[in-house]
């Protein structure tokens, strides 16, 4: 019995030893590509441009709390990523999936959220990303 309360307490303070970073905000760009994971239903749109539109979705990213951190089972693979280029240089990425978001800043960042922050990232981007994130992959 008293193994089972110390694999509690341990679980218990492992959890509370959770640190978050505060990441580089995300540059602004003038080209952001959209892509699913292969096996998943694919994009009408891949591509944006408008310099409103990456504004609009640079600030949602960098808007988001400094809860970042990299869970110790490994990082979440998002079904939906976003790869941010300025003048053909790649400066940075976020990716959506299922309860999270996540980004790749010197390590594989991510942080929990819920449907009704992805379907607020959607209308940004005008995609309904619960379509592709909640497909089952064949």
């Amino acid at each position: 019995m008293k193994k089972i309360h110390l694999v509690v307490l341990f679980c218990l303070l492992l959890a509370g030893c959770t640190t978050y970073e505060k990441l580089p905000a995300q540059r602004q760009a003038d080209l952001v590509t959209i892509t699913t994971l292969p096996g998943f239903p694919e994009l009408p749109r891949k591509e944006i441009r408008g310099a409103d539109q990456i504004a609009a979705l640079v600030s949602f990213v960098n808007s988001l709390p400094n809860r970042w951190n990299v869970p110790w089972a490994g990082p979440p693979v998002g079904q939906v990523n976003f790869e941010f280029y300025s003048h053909g240089k790649f400066v940075g990425n976020f990716y959506v999936g299922p309860n999270f978001f996540g980004r790749d800043a010197g390590n594989f960042w991510s942080q929990s959220t819920d449907r009704t922050k992805i379907v607020e990232l959607g209308k940004i981007v005008e995609l309904d990303l619960l379509t592709y994130i909640d497909a089952k992959k064949p």
